[in-house]
């Protein structure tokens, strides 16, 4: 297969800058980090901006202006942090991830798991949520994830290479995907999804954040069509180096209801604790997201 230039180029500073975090201590690699966060934030005044003015939305006047923008800040610095550590993945041993990342199973998780059981948990963009799934993997949690191929195939490939030296299972968004994760479901498989971004095209409407939120019926159909409960879970960062993961008291089909009815229930209960995790903790959430959750959809095109 030939490759175009600009998938070689991407590719090769991909590796490049892997390639030098790895070798650089952890301490050293999160320094590098938040220089190159302080530098990035003189250029993306309009950024932060805007995510002052969620904050704002979501949470009126509870914070002063220099509360708030510690907020901004401290989740443009996550930002920066969750890239370099998410490049140096092929360094991350269960064991060191344990020593990273505490987990509070509050609402019985792990036992729910252990004993065969699948289930889907919702995670929100707090704190490094794609080092969520890989911290409830190195507790013995056969994570899932489902994600979408990259236009350039070199660096797709090599994603999906880093994925699966986790040992979490990947699945392609590609035809049948949808059947195929609900068999991994049926067999005891955990189907993580990030159910915090507004839905592209008309979904749920949903009570979230003080707003109202079009979210998608993904993770209630999952629930439904293989009869096992959503676990809310959240990640928060403490200090540079240290991660928590709580999981939250479970949301379960019931398969007695009406579908759209049991699917907006579902989908309104995980938000709602979803919630209280993010007004816990307003600095790890990702108030930059592009698909802004509380945005309204754009008018359909005729």
């Amino acid at each position: 297969m030939k490759y175009r230039f600009k998938h070689v180029m991407e590719y090769a500073l991909l590796r490049g800058a892997i390639g030098l975090v790895s070798i650089l201590p952890y301490r050293a690699a999160m320094g590098l980090a938040w220089c190159l966060a302080v530098l990035a934030r003189g250029v993306a005044h309009r950024r932060l901006r805007d995510a002052e003015q969620r904050v704002v939305e979501v949470f009126g006047a509870q914070f002063s202006p220099r509360e708030r923008r510690q907020i901004v800040w401290q989740t443009w610095r996550n930002l920066f942090f969750n890239a370099i550590e998410i490049m140096r993945i092929p360094r991350l041993t269960p064991k060191r991830i344990k020593q990273m990342a505490v987990v509070h199973d509050d609402a019985g998780a792990l036992a729910h798991v252990r004993s065969g059981r699948g289930a889907v948990i919702a995670v929100p963009h707090m704190g490094n949520w794609d080092l969520a799934g890989i911290a409830a993997q190195s507790y013995g949690v056969p994570i899932l994830f489902m994600a979408r191929r990259q236009k350039n195939p070199l660096t797709d490939a090599y994603l999906n290479h880093l994925r699966s030296s986790t040992g979490v299972e990947t699945i392609m968004n590609d035809a049948g995907a949808i059947r195929l994760a609900l068999r991994r479901l049926a067999a005891g498989k955990v189907l993580a999804m990030l159910p915090d971004v507004r839905a592209k095209h008309h979904a749920l409407d949903i009570a979230f954040l003080g707003g109202r939120a079009n979210i998608g019926r993904g993770m209630a159909v999952f629930a439904r069509d293989a009869g096992v409960p959503v676990f809310p879970c959240c990640m928060w960062r403490e200090g540079w180096t240290r991660h928590h993961f709580r999981s939250l008291p479970p949301v379960w089909p019931d398969p007695t209801a009406e579908k759209d009815a049991d699917e907006r229930r579902i989908t309104q209960e995980v938000m709602a604790r979803l919630e209280a995790a993010i007004r816990e903790h307003p600095g790890q959430f990702f108030w930059f997201n592009k698909r802004w959750v509380l945005d309204p959809l754009p008018p359909v095109k005729k």
